[in-house]
């Protein structure tokens, strides 16, 4: 397992990323069996006014790391379709972990589902998603 920052990941200077803040102290870890997981501590700029993890902010953290999982496997591609499934609350100060599994890596398009797991392996959240690779890519 090799963990890195997100700056390491993407070999540019967080001033460089958008959204920076929101990114800020994360990791992303290539698992033993080369998937992606993302890990990241729930902050105030996460929060709904309900003072739980903003549910848009776990799609975009589930789809961070499907862009992130197609550059590591040389596959570059956009999204066609998400889906997003809440189980419970993220709270603040929660550590969570995003995991991808590749369910199917064809030709022209995939599909991949996500799990976000907070620090004692409850499942907040999972997301499926198709993607569609781009042409100049495929060999």
């Amino acid at each position: 397992m090799k963990k890195m920052s997100i700056e390491e990941f993407y070999q540019r200077p967080a001033s460089e990323l958008k959204a920076a803040s929101l990114w800020e102290g994360c990791q992303v870890v290539v698992n033993d069996d080369n998937s992606l997981s993302f890990i990241i501590k729930v902050k105030e700029c996460h929060m709904n006014l309900h003072g739980t993890l903003q549910a848009s902010m776990q799609y975009h953290i589930s789809d961070t790391l499907v862009g992130m999982y197609l550059i590591h496997i040389g596959r570059p591609g956009v999204g066609m379709d998400g889906h997003i499934y809440l189980y419970r609350p993220g709270k603040l100060g929660d550590t969570l972990t995003a995991t991808i599994f590749p369910r199917k890596i064809g030709r022209r398009t995939g599909n991949l589902a996500t799990e976000l797991r907070n620090q004692d392996g409850k499942l907040i959240s999972e997301c499926v998603f198709s993607v569609m690779f781009d042409e100049e890519k495929e060999k």
